[in-house]
Order: structure tokens, then sequence, then C-alpha cells
């Protein structure tokens, strides 16, 4: 029995040793079951592809966007519903609306939708001045899972909506829906 200890917490060290430490964190993240993407005028054109629908992280979003003449005056009317248990009724958690000109140009205006609106700008050719040119504009590979989720958002089943307008035609001019779920994830570093 005296010889087993020794034994023993030689096979522990060496066992303790063989482990390297697991550096993690849970960290919520979008996953989206379906994208609206439309536009409401002539002079835009809108298309999407959602691509890999089955995988938490892998998930992608392309979208292009064609304008055939210069827009002006356009509003950003951004909003965020929770969708809680099987209600169908929504109530915003989040809403803002932005002058999407003076955004473009001061984009530390609104630290919340810098969050997304810096995301974007990495993975796009997004025009960067007012008046938006004629041309093609495009988001290739935005991945739902790697925008970051502020942390008062709840873990829940959504739907973000962003619908462009010009003001003063009082016209929709694009409309974007998200649905999706927030659901946690183990990540490692």
């Amino acid at each position: 029995m005296a010889n087993l200890l020794p034994v023993s917490l030689l096979l522990a060290l060496l066992f303790c040793s063989q482990l390297h430490p697991l550096y993690a964190f849970v960290k919520l993240v979008a996953v989206g079951t379906k994208v609206e993407f439309r536009s409401k005028v002539k002079h835009i054109n809108a298309s999407h592809q959602f691509c890999r629908r089955d995988s938490v992280t892998e998930q992608s979003l392309d979208m292009k966007v064609d304008i055939t003449s210069p827009l002006r005056e356009m509003k950003l009317y951004f909003s965020y519903y929770p969708i809680l248990g099987n209600s169908t009724a929504r109530t915003a958690l989040v809403k803002r609306t932005v002058d999407l000109c003076f955004y473009i140009q001061h984009p530390n205006s609104d630290r919340l939708l810098r969050i997304v609106y810096d995301y974007v700008r990495e993975r796009s050719n997004l025009p960067k001045r007012c008046p938006v040119e004629p041309g093609s504009y495009y988001i290739w590979n935005a991945k739902p899972s790697d925008v970051p989720v502020p942390a008062f958002i709840p873990e829940s089943e959504f739907m973000l909506e962003l619908i462009y307008r010009n003001e003063v035609r009082r016209e929709i001019m694009l409309e974007f829906r998200f649905y999706g779920n927030l659901v946690r994830v183990l990540g490692a570093f």
C-alpha cells in the first residue's frame, strides 16, 4: 500500500502535465431563419442570397443593390423586436430613426447602430458620402454569428428591421427584415 502512493502521485502528475488549460467563453450569437430584402421603387434593384442556413456559426448573407439614379434625403428606420414565447404582438426593444447622409459622415453619432455599421462596412463597398451615386453596391459574407450582440438584448427569437425611406417623396425605398434566434454558444480563444 505504501508503494502505491508514490506511483499514484507520479501518475497524477504525469496526467496533469498532459492537459492544457482551456480558455472558453459563452457568446450570444444570431442564427437566422428567414431574410426579406426588397426594393419598393423602380430605380433600385435589390437581391440577396442566404447561405448555409443549417449552420449556427457559418451562416452568411450576401446582398446586392443596383441604383440607377442618385439618392438624397434618405432616412433609416432601424427596429429590433424580440419575440418572446408564442407572442404575435411585437413591441420594439430598440427603435432608431437616422438621417442616412448625416450618419454616413458621422458614424459615431449613434453607438448602438455603429456596432452593426462597422461590421457591415468591413464586408461591403457601401458609399462613404452623399448623395449616394448610381452604381452597384454589395455586402458579401456577412455572418450573423460574427455581429456583436449588445449585452442588454435577451436570448430569444427576434426580427431586425431596416426600412430606408425618401422623406421628400414620402416613399419606402428598401425594406430589410432578418428573422432569427439568439442562442448561446461556447467559444474558445
